[in-house]
């Protein structure tokens, strides 16, 4: 079962050159502001495990994003929670006629109470509020999320389970962790048997915890039960250790594993769990990137495993699965098609996500029996791919041979040369920027007539433990360094005029973009930023440590990814536009939310104050969210609007017309 990736990327990056049609005459320029940045109409869609119902996320006549479910067979469809109050957030089926949902977004004077995990059967009856605690942090100029079907890595937790109406959840008890199983109908709890502190773990498809992984002090430990016998410790390493793995799934008593394994690049290996070690020989591998993914999984089996390489790929090995595969991508030749089933499938029934980098999302179903295709929704109706632009995967080489990754998008014009550029950094630097894939905010600037470059300076994850590392402490130094010279490379390349550049971003992004105008004032005409941070010292608070969290320990990747607050505190000011505005002579647009949970206001406006003694281009938007704009999106649409003025103005005085062409 070993699979190696040379042919496979290759396929991939002909196929970005090559995915969508050919453009009718029309001009991109011509497509309003809020095409592109309004509520999207369709934004996910999950079979159930019987594979006889679809539910699907959408907007409501109100505005608001509810849940339905649809009959495949019949093709009829019911609003399940749909609310005027609140926005539907992620949902996932539990059974055939039970669904977890949570929401988002919730005013006074409605259906919903608090934000919070609720659960419903498929009939709309038995609603069962289980947490009213979650919320996820949002910024005013946030997009809808939902851009992938599947939702959610079906099996993050092993194989789920689909026959009882039941969440297995982690209970925190002061400095302990427990595993319990939960009714959704009652609410009520029962323990499950594994070691102190998990924080992960592995069902196998009997419906029993086989894998737990805990995490304490720094440490990462990996345990294994065998049927009815004691838990048994077999790896234990510190977090950052280059020898720590990943369980990614356990099945036909083998363990397979997300590792380096001694390489610069992650692989999917088997683990061993009597000599506790790992395969020397990957079984599924790619030379430029790390395989990060998960096993797509029916009730007993495993079907095939999904990844991101330049874009999403899908390697099948299940041979039904993978025939339907080669069918459905003949018949939609121009998109990545997301395929999945029911985990106990009783249709012939399959769900595709369609999309490329010109086309947003389409979810449709598709008959292996009769062929037949059934439209259910696509994100964007009002977009044509005709019009949009292509997204091409490169790499130029930094200042000490460093070799980065970039995502060049060219605006759908005769002219493709020597245009104005806006380069954009991603809002997290740990994570991925750019892929391969429809995106509003850089479909928008190259209908407008730019270049759009996304590049992946060092400290972004994905593409080996060298690119990832190389990143530590390096906020303002080496990682702008590769900002810097991506403008360089693509002036090099022709593709950029260097006398209209911009930069632009939220978070990560937003300071990037500031600290290139101190930096390299010489490569940028102006800067955007919103919701950006301004203050390395104030990321060790509250709003960054949750983000970073996600990566490991909240203060110690922190410390390990920025810096120390103490130790590098000369630094940080040396590296943080609030420290440093007097140095940013540049035009800059500055954009940030009164009630932004992410990057606090009172930063935004202090940094404005701070700029503008010595800088007369400095202008400052101020953006309140309410129930309006949870509606309409009017805060992203306007951000979107003024943004475009302020690039006209600044890089956009010479543009040539945007005349669409055929590619």
């Amino acid at each position: 079962m070993r699979i190696s990736f040379p042919t496979l990327i290759l396929l991939a990056c002909a196929f970005c050159a090559s995915a969508a049609p050919a453009a009718e005459p029309a001009s991109p320029a011509s497509i309003p502001v809020e095409q592109f940045f309004k509520k999207a109409a369709l934004t996910g869609a999950s079979m159930s495990p019987n594979g006889r119902h679809v539910a699907l996320r959408s907007i409501s006549r109100t505005g608001r994003v509810m849940l339905s479910v649809l009959d495949v067979e019949s093709g009829k469809g019911k609003p399940l929670a749909n609310y005027g109050n609140a926005d539907i957030d992620s949902f996932s089926w539990l059974s055939d006629d039970r669904i977890a949902f949570s929401v988002i977004n919730v005013d006074e004077g409605g259906d919903v109470g608090e934000p919070g995990l609720y659960t419903i059967d498929r009939d709309g009856k038995n609603l069962n509020a289980l947490s009213v605690t979650l919320q996820r942090p949002r910024s005013f100029a946030d997009s809808d999320g939902g851009g992938h079907g599947y939702l959610a890595e079906p099996s993050v937790d092993g194989f789920p389970s689909t026959t009882k109406d039941e969440m297995l959840v982690i209970a925190h008890d002061d400095d302990n962790s427990t595993l319990r199983r939960m009714s959704t109908r009652t609410g009520r709890t029962s323990s499950i048997a594994v070691p102190r502190y998990t924080r992960r773990w592995l069902m196998g498809p009997d419906g029993q915890v086989k894998v737990a992984m805990t995490r304490r002090d720094g440490r990462k430990a990996v345990y294994f039960r065998a049927d009815d016998k004691e838990w048994v410790k077999v790896h234990d390493q510190e977090d950052e250790s280059p020898d720590t793995f990943i369980p990614l799934l356990y099945v036909d008593n083998k363990l397979y594993v997300r590792a380096h394994n001694g390489k610069d690049k992650a692989a999917v290996y088997l683990f061993d769990v009597a000599t506790r070690t790992i395969d020397p020989k990957p079984l599924i591998v790619s030379p430029d990137f790390d395989v990060n993914g998960y096993f797509l999984v029916d009730s007993k089996k495993m079907l095939g495993f999904r990844f991101h390489i330049d874009a999403e790929v899908t390697v099948w090995f299940d041979a039904a699965m993978k025939a339907a595969q080669e069918e459905i991508d003949q018949i939609l030749p121009g998109t990545i098609n997301t395929l999945s089933v029911g985990a106990r499938s009783e249709t012939p029934y399959v769900l595709i996500n369609a999309d490329s980098d010109r086309q947003d999302h389409v979810y449709m179903l598709f008959n292996r029996e009769t062929k037949k295709r059934t439209m259910l929704g696509e994100r964007r109706p009002g977009i044509d791919p005709a019009q949009m632009s292509r997204m091409n995967f490169a790499h130029f080489t930094a200042r000490d041979g460093l070799k980065v990754p970039v995502y060049v998008t060219l605006p759908n014009t005769k002219v493709q040369k020597n245009l104005p550029m806006v380069v954009l950094p991603g809002e997290l630097p740990w994570t991925r920027n750019g892929m391969w894939g429809w995106q509003a905010e850089v479909q928008f600037l190259a209908s407008r007539g730019y270049a759009v470059i996304q590049s992946e300076p060092r400290g972004a994850s994905g593409f080996g433990v060298r690119h990832s590392t190389a990143g530590d402490k390096q906020w303002g130094l080496a990682m702008q360094d590769d900002l810097a010279d991506a403008v360089k490379w693509a002036v090099a390349e022709g593709i950029a005029d260097p006398r209209r550049v911009c930069i632009a971003g939220s978070g990560y992004g937003g300071y990037a973009a500031m600290m290139g105008l101190i930096k390299t004032p010489e490569l940028y005409r102006c800067g955007v930023n919103w919701s950006g941070i301004t203050d390395i010292q104030s990321m060790f608070d509250r709003n960054w440590k949750h983000i970073a969290d996600s990566y490991g320990h909240a203060d110690l990747a922190l410390r390990k990814l920025v810096g120390d607050p103490e130790k590098d505190a000369v630094q940080f000011k040396a590296t943080s536009p609030l420290h440093q505005a007097a140095r940013l002579k540049s035009p800059l647009l500055l954009a940030y939310g009164e009630d932004d949970q992410r990057v606090p206001f009172r930063h935004g406006r202090k940094l404005y104050e701070a700029l503008k003694p010595g800088n007369p281009h400095i202008e400052w938007l101020s953006y309140k969210s309410n129930v309006e704009d949870w509606r309409t999106r009017a805060n992203r649409i306007n951000l979107w609007t003024r943004i475009e003025a302020f690039l006209d103005k600044h890089i956009g005085d010479q543009r040539p017309p945007a005349v669409a062409v055929s590619n």
